[in-house]
């Protein structure tokens, strides 16, 4: 995913990104088969809802994150796209929290703190300085009237 991400900006694909997400996920899928047949042991029988999980994952879990990710690397750069990266963990233990009554210790709220500080920092940190003969010439203009 990382060389992905960093690639997709400078290959620019002349494809939706939905299309570039499916050949990409196509391409990892065809290079991990012969590893999961090698180095896996063999499926138990599998029951409906297995089929459900599976397809769920797959859908949910991979396509469309997949998809949003890329199409959020179109219009981010990939800097700012992998900083927000770091919010993945922490929006899925809030769903955990309210949503399965999952609990959330004081170290996680600390952990919490941590991360959104770190890509608070990260965002400041890509943001250009103003240069000081911008806000002196802000600073000269007159304030406009309104009509």
């Amino acid at each position: 995913m990382a060389a992905g991400t960093v690639l997709s900006r400078h290959w620019r694909p002349p494809v939706s990104s939905l299309t570039f997400t499916a050949w990409q996920l196509t391409a990892g899928g065809i290079m991990l088969v012969p590893l999961a047949f090698l180095l896996e042991p063999s499926l138990p029988t599998l029951t409906f809802w297995n089929y459900i999980g599976f397809v769920h994952l797959g859908l949910i879990g991979g396509a469309l994150t997949y998809l949003l990710w890329f199409w959020g690397l179109s219009r981010l750069e990939p800097s700012a796209a992998a900083s927000l990266g770091f919010l993945s963990p922490l929006v899925a233990t809030l769903l955990g929290w309210a949503l399965l009554g999952q609990s959330l210790p004081p170290l996680q709220m600390l952990g919490f703190v941590a991360v959104l500080a770190s890509v608070w920092l990260a965002q400041r940190a890509g943001l250009p300085a103003p240069s000081s003969t911008a806000q002196r010439s802000n600073a000269e203009r007159p304030f406009k009237r309104p009509i």
